[in-house]
């Protein structure tokens, strides 16, 4: 990593990761790409930041402090996130990571075999060093399926775990197996990992922007998918007061534009492109819930895109006056 990292940093590009751990080995996590960094000049990115599981809410400060640290030593750090206190993965991920080497052939030969359930079973209660254990930190209760590919497991869709168990008559951990088994690992997921006040707490801080971290796909998506932006500016600016309107607008577009090198976007100015939201700072809200996901937010007025409307009071113009944007270097 290091050295592509030196080839990244001599072009002005940014390493943006995912960093290994965001659980119980997130300093060391946080360290290493501090490291990374400082051994080559790039600018670190780190995607969607969050500290999950109860235990680990107490490193917030530290890791935070490990960053500030580093931005003093000379390193440019910036990161994104989205403005909820639940995740969303596949559901593959509550499995130990040997399960899945060799790929999802190998992982559905294992999950069939009773012996390695019960491995895996042991090392989900038990915890392996360095693995960031969804079940350890969010709970079986507090993992709900969103998405699976078959007809078959329709109705596993909103239940969390202990449920999926309760429907199919079976342990928690093995009606999951069962479910992965099926549907050949292809089941989404949402998890809840942390709290309000830490949504705010990385809201705040000057290195954050805005994202989604969204996938789109069929049954419940994260609510994030429809209304991320949308919830930063209803409830975060308008409802709490946590930031202004112009800091948070920043966060959405002369920020994120910043940290990719865009020369032409994020700012309205002369010579720019038009990329123009227009809402009502009076009714714009995320209207999709953990529930009921699919909501289209309320309050967007008008979308411009390379300055053609693409979007007037909900109808759609089909304008496609999207462009792939290109780094200057």
């Amino acid at each position: 990593m290091i050295e592509l990292c030196k080839v990244t940093a001599k072009y002005n590009g940014i390493f943006v990761v995912h960093q290994r751990s965001e659980a119980d080995d997130i300093i060391n996590s946080t360290q290493e790409l501090i490291d990374i960094a400082k051994a080559t000049g790039v600018w670190l990115h780190i995607s969607h930041m969050k500290v999950c599981g109860k235990k680990n809410w107490g490193l917030i400060d530290q890791m935070l402090g490990m960053l500030e640290q580093a931005q003093e030593e000379g390193i440019r750090i910036s990161f994104d996130q989205y403005p909820y206190v639940a995740g969303s993965t596949m559901l593959g991920v509550i499995l130990p990571p040997w399960v899945h080497s060799g790929g999802t052939d190998k992982l559905l030969e294992r999950l069939a075999s009773t012996e390695l359930r019960a491995k895996m079973i042991e090392d989900i209660q038990q915890g392996i060093p360095g693995w960031d254990n969804f079940i350890d930190f969010a709970g079986l209760d507090q993992i709900f399926v969103t998405s699976v590919k078959t007809a078959k497991n329709q109705d596993a869709v909103g239940l969390n775990l202990v449920q999926l168990g309760e429907l199919r008559g079976k342990d928690p951990y093995n009606a999951t197996f069962d479910l992965l088994y099926e549907e050949e690992n292809a089941v989404g997921m949402v998890d809840f990992y942390g709290t309000e006040e830490h949504v705010i707490k990385f809201l705040c801080r000057p290195e954050q922007n805005v994202c989604t971290d969204g996938l789109m796909g069929a049954g419940k998506p994260h609510p994030r998918v429809f209304g991320a932006f949308p919830r930063v500016l209803g409830k975060y600016v308008r409802e709490e007061g946590c930031l202004s309107w112009e800091a948070a607008i920043r966060k959405m577009t002369g920020k994120p534009a910043e940290v990719l090198g865009l020369q032409d976007r994020g700012l309205l100015k002369v010579g720019y492109a038009a990329d123009i939201v227009m809402f009502d700072p009076n009714t714009i809200a995320d209207r999709g819930t953990f529930v009921e996901p699919n909501q289209y937010p309320q309050g967007i007025e008008i979308v411009m895109v390379n300055g053609r409307i693409a979007l007037i009071n909900g109808t759609e113009s089909y304008a496609c006056s999207g462009t792939v944007i290109r780094k200057q270097y």
